[in-house]
């Protein structure tokens, strides 16, 4: 991922070592909470030195803001990238019910922390659909009307995969025809290996693959979900033997020619007390359109989905309407600006570390003003 694509949007850019984290738990007077990937060692923190990383962010405006997302996050946003030709990725957002920050951690191959401030909600998408979305600004038919069980897209992107076999194996012996019609057994039986294969070239098992806690959901295929995807031009069935649909065909050649790779994020947040998710999305772009997937897990652990074809700035307002839900679901929308003027009291000095005194205007360990 390029970092600065978007340099605009970005208030603060700072980069850590993973010792740091227990500085910034001092530093911040923050306790942390379950929701956080890191817990506080304070044993290290007062033993250990903070790098010259954290000391840039120690100088900052933005070190109580940075480290209200990171310790003590409202809602956690976990994505993950792959599929087609695209990079494999896992990254993480952090929201706060107490403004409209949002921050992005990476984590790199040396476990340095990569930390990006954005100082909205609508900045931060903005930055993202830059980079993962396409512009996509002709109209594209919708494909999936209503919320509908998660097997009939299960059973739709199915077909699809199927469709671009076909047309690769049509190719490789030179045929001019692409076979359509499978039996149902096949189709089941290619259905599973699909799911087992873990192979992200293919955009059934990439759903799976990288979507954040889908493959936890219950998914129980049965013969009314494969109607359903007939009726929305999927296929067509006679006797035993299923024949790829309009649909299919239109989808398929469109994922052949212009798949652009694909991401999934699962939102979770604190219900009494533990770790919850609230929801996932799945968005694949492609030259057409940003084909985006959300998920509400049902009772008894199946799961429904909802479809938007959106161009790049529909994209973006859906995002933020479930950013704003996501708010609403753990405890109000986020206050207004004006309610933010004031920064929390620093309680440890940002020159030394100290832990400051009520009232004084001086640090009294290093004598550096507050």
């Amino acid at each position: 991922m390029d970092a600065n694509q978007d340099n605009t949007a970005i208030i603060g850019l700072y980069k850590l070592t993973p010792g740091d984290i227990d500085h910034l738990f001092r530093r911040s007077g923050a306790n942390g909470n379950q929701l956080s990937l890191f817990t506080y060692n304070a044993e290290q923190g007062a033993t250990s030195s903070p790098s010259e990383f954290f000391k840039e962010l120690a100088e900052s405006p933005n070190l109580n803001r940075l480290a209200r997302h990171l310790l003590t996050p409202a809602v956690k946003l976990e994505f993950h990238r792959g599929g087609a030709g695209s990079a494999e990725e896992t990254y993480h957002a952090f929201l706060s019910l107490e403004d409209y920050d949002v921050l992005v951690l990476f984590q790199g191959s040396d476990d340095n922390l990569l930390l990006l401030l954005f100082d909205n909600e609508e900045s931060f998408w903005q930055w993202w659909a830059d980079i993962y979305a396409s512009n996509a600004d002709s109209a594209y038919q919708p494909v999936f009307p209503d919320s509908m069980e998660t097997e009939v897209l299960v059973c739709a992107l199915h077909c699809i995969d199927i469709y671009r076999r076909s047309y690769m194996e049509s190719m490789l012996a030179y045929q001019g025809n692409l076979g359509l019609d499978i039996s149902t057994g096949d189709f089941v039986d290619l259905l599973k290996r699909a799911l087992a294969s873990q192979d992200k070239r293919w955009l059934l098992p990439t759903l799976f693959e990288i979507t954040p806690g889908l493959k936890g959901s219950s998914i129980a295929l049965k013969p009314e979900h494969m109607k359903k995807a007939e009726g929305l031009g999927f296929l067509s069935s006679h006797e035993n033997v299923l024949t790829l649909g309009e649909r299919t065909q239109l989808m398929g050649a469109e994922i052949i020619t212009s798949w652009l790779g694909s991401v999934g994020c699962q939102a979770t947040a604190l219900v009494n007390g533990q770790e919850k998710s609230l929801s996932r999305m799945f968005l694949t772009s492609t030259a057409f359109t940003n084909h985006i997937f959300s998920f509400e897990t049902m009772g008894g652990g199946g799961s429904r989905f909802r479809h938007q074809a959106s161009t790049l700035p529909d994209l973006i307002s859906s995002l933020m309407k479930w950013t704003e839900v996501l708010q609403e679901v753990v405890g109000g929308t986020a206050p207004a600006k004006a309610a933010q003027a004031e920064a929390p009291a620093m309680k440890f000095c940002g020159q030394c570390g100290a832990e400051l005194k009520p009232g004084k205007k001086f640090c009294t360990s290093c004598g550096t003003a507050i």
